[in-house]
């Protein structure tokens, strides 16, 4: 029988560690053997709490508030409603996409639109970045207004 497992035996008989050392059994495998036990009383226990929780019922955990579930809740609607608004977007794009034969089409188009990306580009003296507006004026009737982003 290996050293490890006859050490295993006697400490499951219930021999105490101090006994086996003066038996001559090295302390390290002792030790080690010790160790392992208590993993596996360890592991043993926690199996035992989980299967009793499921058989009760008991799937949340305790330490989470009611609060935090319902602000959970929350942000899992926000997100939904993100992804929803990435489709809506995606399916304009499949449609745009469709209308223009290459990117270079596309490109062309944009590159016709006053101050494309100005926003993402644009960095002011005071050290602000992207709060930029445009002074614009309909071409038709003259009406004159600011278009671009403020600070809130």
């Amino acid at each position: 029988m290996k050293m490890s497992k006859h050490v295993e035996k006697l400490l499951r008989e219930g021999r105490n560690p101090k006994e086996l050392v003066e038996l001559g059994f090295p302390k390290s495998v002792i030790t080690r053997v010790r160790r392992q036990l208590k993993k596996e009383k360890a592991c043993q226990a926690s199996e035992v709490t989980t299967g009793e929780a499921v058989v009760k019922g008991l799937h949340q955990s305790p330490t989470v508030s009611p609060e935090e579930i319902a602000h959970t809740e929350e942000r899992l609607v926000f997100l939904e409603n993100e992804v929803e608004h990435l489709r809506d977007w995606l399916s304009q794009l499949d449609g745009t996409v469709a209308e223009r034969t290459s990117l270079e089409d596309m490109k062309a188009c944009l590159d016709g639109t006053p101050a494309l990306g100005l926003k993402h580009r644009f960095t002011c003296d005071c050290g602000a970045s992207g709060f930029v507006a445009l002074h614009i004026q309909c071409t038709k009737c003259g009406r004159e207004t600011w278009w671009g982003w403020f600070p809130k």
